[in-house]
């Protein structure tokens, strides 16, 4: 999508907007933001889906496998998959619920957290390069509609 075409998209009222104009807004803005963040996460071998399970351990410490699906809205099989992935890297534990023996408990290793404080950085500095010239108002009002939808879609 040409700059061009962003301002005019920009300079209109958000209802008068065709569903498909902002849906090829959406769906670009998207993959761009996918490619960059995979670009970054690269050099540390992980990818964005990765980032985000490791993320969650990382702040949540020990979480229930069926927890860690719903605060990443995956399906237990793809979180069990990702714990494998970490798992074969080190990067996570899983050990068996003492009060469910179906149940998986998973946490994050020492190698875990290492890899998320130094990713964390160079992650920051990629938000920061795809946000230039996004005031800190508009980031605010960005978040907010994001909250929004994300509440207005849960299943």
């Amino acid at each position: 999508m040409t700059k061009k075409l962003i301002e005019e998209k920009l300079n209109i009222d958000p209802t008068d907007l065709h569903a498909y104009s902002t849906g090829l807004l959406q769906g670009t803005a998207y993959s761009r933001l996918h490619s960059h963040l995979t670009k970054t996460l690269y050099q540390f071998s992980v990818n964005i889906p990765e980032w985000k399970l490791l993320g969650q351990l990382h702040e949540h410490g020990k979480i229930k496998l069926s927890v860690l699906a719903d605060l990443l809205s995956y399906d237990p099989p793809m979180v069990t998959k990702l714990v494998k992935q970490l798992e074969k890297k080190g990067l996570v534990k899983r050990e068996p619920d003492r009060l469910d023996e179906r149940a998986k408990i998973i946490h994050i290793t020492p190698r875990g957290n290492k890899l998320i404080i130094a990713a964390e950085p160079e992650v920051k500095k990629t938000m920061y390069t795809i946000l230039k010239g996004v005031t800190h108002e508009e980031l605010v009002t960005y978040l907010k509609v994001l909250t929004v939808i994300v509440n207005n879609t849960k299943e």
